[in-house]
């Protein structure tokens, strides 16, 4: 059971990689080209609701994969684990509940800073400080699927994808509010 869970929490992992990159190359066509733009007239307040949906999404299944690893398939969490957990927790939370991207895009920059350097500690096991050691060491591997998907990995593949769809949101949302203006009349 956990080898097939495993496997699909790293294929998601996978897409949200892909997912990702499609939502940045959103973003960079609908800044630079004026045509790109004019595509999403009238739908940007749609885009900017969804796109905090799909973040908030991303946050439920990694937080539900996240606790699937420590309480069912019995991986003890380690120190960076613990810190990764810290940054995307409360994502799955605040996406439902307050909808503030603002306040929210503070999360994935601080859990993908700490993912990246779990991975670092992964590939260089001899950069491991002394509090990673104890306990549970950051350099264990408790899957390595595709070559190299680890838990670090579907934390910043996560992290990204709800950092990007929380660009896309906010600058949806500008261009919405934009438009709203544009069509009042002045008084």
């Amino acid at each position: 059971m956990n080898e097939v869970v495993d496997s699909t929490l790293a294929a998601l992992a996978i897409l949200a990689q892909i997912s990702a990159v499609v939502v940045v190359a959103l973003i960079v066509a609908v800044t630079v080209n004026p045509r790109a733009r004019a595509s999403f007239a009238g739908s940007w307040a749609t885009l900017s609701r969804q796109a905090v949906w799909l973040a908030w999404g991303v946050a439920a299944v990694a937080t539900i994969g996240s606790l699937y690893f420590s309480e069912i398939a019995d991986y003890l969490p380690c120190r960076l684990c613990w810190f990764q957990r810290i940054a995307m927790y409360p994502l799955a939370v605040v996406l439902l509940v307050g909808r503030v991207t603002l306040y929210a895009a503070a999360f994935p920059l601080i859990g993908a800073a700490f993912s990246i350097y779990h991975i670092y500690i992964e590939v260089n096991p001899e950069a491991e400080s002394a509090a990673c050691r104890a306990g549970v060491p950051c350099s264990t591997r408790w899957i390595d699927e595709f070559g190299y998907v680890t838990i670090p990995v579907m934390a910043l593949s996560g992290f990204a994808l709800i950092g990007a769809l929380l660009v896309l949101a906010a600058l949806a949302g500008r261009r919405a509010r934009e438009e709203e203006s544009a069509d009042t009349p002045a008084a």
